[in-house]
């Protein structure tokens, strides 16, 4: 499968340090032909960056987000030890468990609600009773980063024959995050 030519995109590029805060962006217009490869943009590290920091990418057309990459980047190089130093944050997550005949669909929202970035965050559907993870389960997004404040909504669908009678809910996890009984 191919994506074809795409005319009309954004790149965007921001480098944050460890503590989430935005110390460098740009953005560039740009078209793309298949199968090519472009580097529209230079990042550029400011002086005064903790020996760990993160580089955010992405890809937009309009509003409409289409990707996002997010990497670890050290002052010595493959030093990304400076993450060992966040400290244990809070995401608030609120889901909405919506049955449609045979299909459960969940919609969660989660929020960074500290004052550093929550890494890897991932939402698992789970069984209520039990706390069996349901699968196969699809997901639109996880592994997430949130940097303060920040927000994601993360869609799943199950079958509810996966659920084995119990009603799913969703737990919430990550690097620096504690797992979240209940949501």
């Amino acid at each position: 499968m191919s994506a074809g030519n795409q005319a009309g995109l954004t790149a965007h590029a921001e480098v944050l340090d460890i503590d989430g805060s935005l110390k460098w962006e740009k953005s560039a217009a740009l078209d793309s032909r298949e199968d090519s490869t472009l580097a529209p943009i230079q990042i550029i590290f400011p002086a005064g960056l903790s020996r760990t920091h993160f580089i955010r990418l992405t890809l937009s057309r309009g509003g409409t987000l289409l990707s996002t990459n997010f990497y670890l980047h050290g002052t010595t190089e493959e030093d990304y030890t400076g993450i060992r130093t966040l400290p244990s944050v809070k995401v608030q997550a609120k889901s909405r468990v919506l049955r449609r005949g045979a299909q459960w669909q969940i919609t969660t929202e989660l929020r960074n609600v500290s004052t550093a970035p929550a890494l890897m965050v991932r939402v698992k559907a789970v069984r209520e009773k039990s706390g069996d993870p349901i699968l196969p389960a699809l997901y639109d997004d996880n592994y997430v980063v949130l940097m303060p404040g920040e927000r994601k909504t993360i869609h799943i669908e199950l079958e509810n024959a996966d659920t084995r009678g119990e009603r799913p809910r969703v737990t919430v996890a990550g690097y620096n995050v504690a797992e979240t009984p209940r949501h």
